[in-house]
């Protein structure tokens, strides 16, 4: 019984290191909105932001106004490009080629 004992704890051993070594710090002293990044060991701004009535363009980093409101009636498989605010063709099947 005490060999199983001593098996237990060495094999909970590795487990509870990270716990009883790394620094108390949490994700809920975060501010809103905010996210805890481990890795640099403090808070993280919002990977995307909230675009208020716009959205987010990736590639410039930055929001953007919205383009229209409303989407056009495309019909027959076609898209709506809300950037250019027009219809696109399909991009697979055989109305594509």
């Amino acid at each position: 019984m005490q060999r199983l004992a001593v098996g237990a704890v060495a094999a909970a051993a590795p487990l509870m290191f990270p716990t009883l070594v790394t620094p108390g710090v949490a994700s809920a002293e975060c501010a809103p909105g905010e996210w805890w990044d481990p890795v640099a060991n403090r808070c993280q701004p919002p990977l995307v932001p909230n675009c208020e009535n716009g959205w987010w363009d990736p590639g410039a980093r930055t929001c953007r106004p919205p383009v229209s409101t409303t989407p056009l009636g495309c019909l027959d498989g076609w898209w709506w490009d809300p950037i250019e605010n027009v219809c696109r063709p399909p991009l697979f099947g055989p109305q594509a080629f």
